[in-house]
């Protein structure tokens, strides 16, 4: 079972806008809420590919309860902890689907102190019990310092996975944690670097790997992404596909490479599914949204190459 700790859940909230960019007064032809944060999107992306996961995550007022809801009706599993205080975010995600173009607007969610971070740990060690691979992703909720959210990852004797930002990313990297995945941007600003491509970055993804996570997975959107241990990288490009969202696509290709993992494959062919997977997620509406015939298709379109 992989547990995806989701530590800032949200309502995800799709509005379709028609000429959002162009205009002051615009309408909503469509509105879908779901229930969100990166780990979510893992967790559908994951049960879409035939991973049993359950999701972990500190729920706060009546958007907390509607997540729940919304969750339990897309049938993810999860085993929520509800917060004394405080309401979880709404993340809104303005879409036009004729000009393919998003605009996403998030909440930062309750502040947490270090009594409800210290319950929601315990709840997060209780859960981790029947894991064989837990993951960590997304934002951390104000007042979490990155001590203590990588300070709970360390007391978990399961693999851990890491997608997250910041100083929790920047500390990420200097652990041994089994693999993190992150987007050239985010790499570049946890090593105050700023990395034209990705063959710029993969010279420091194999530094990096030598004393932090056993391995590292860098995405750069339609670029495709790379993946790196102490020993060998590879680089993997996706088809080119007319988009019509973005959103949800790395949290995709972190699903689909540990569903490759859990099967036993190598760095090489969980790289592949994961780019499959991200792709597959571009092409539908709503994030962590793929179809498995889509990955199916995709996957053997990947061009996988190894570098050095």
């Amino acid at each position: 079972m992989l547990l995806v700790i989701t530590p800032n859940p949200a309502i995800d909230r799709v509005l379709e806008v028609p000429g959002f960019r162009a205009a002051e007064v615009c309408r909503v032809t469509h509105r879908r809420d779901g229930a969100g944060g990166k780990g979510l999107n893992v967790a559908r992306v994951a049960r879409t590919l035939g991973l049993d996961a359950l999701v972990v995550g500190p729920l706060g007022g009546t958007t907390g309860h509607q997540v729940a809801r919304l969750a339990a009706a897309e049938g993810i599993a999860a085993r929520w902890h509800r917060l004394e205080h405080g309401e979880t975010r709404i993340c809104v995600l303005v879409t036009d689907q004729v000009a393919h173009d998003t605009l996403t607007i998030n909440e930062p969610g309750p502040t947490l102190d270090q009594a409800a971070w210290q319950a929601f740990a315990a709840h997060v060690r209780s859960s981790a019990e029947p894991a064989t691979l837990v993951a960590l992703s997304g934002s951390v909720p104000p007042g979490v310092t990155a001590d203590a959210v990588l300070g709970l990852l360390a007391t978990l004797e399961q693999p851990v996975a890491l997608d997250s930002s910041g100083a929790v990313l920047a500390g990420a990297l200097e652990r041994r944690l089994a693999l993190v995945k992150v987007n050239l941007d985010e790499f570049g600003a946890a090593l105050g670097v700023r990395f034209a491509s990705l063959a710029t970055a993969a010279a420091a993804a194999r530094l990096v790997c030598r004393h932090g996570p056993h391995q590292l997975i860098i995405t750069h959107g339609q670029h495709g992404a790379i993946a790196s241990d102490a020993v060998e990288q590879w680089h993997a490009a996706p088809p080119a596909l007319q988009a019509v969202s973005p959103v949800g696509s790395g949290d995709a290709v972190l699903a689909g490479a540990l569903a490759a993992r859990t099967r036993g494959a190598g760095l090489a062919e969980a790289l592949r599914l994961g780019v499959a997977c991200g792709a597959a997620n571009v092409v539908r509406p709503g994030p962590g949204v793929i179809d498995r015939d889509d990955v199916a298709r995709l996957t053997g379109e990947v061009v996988l190459r190894r570098l050095g």
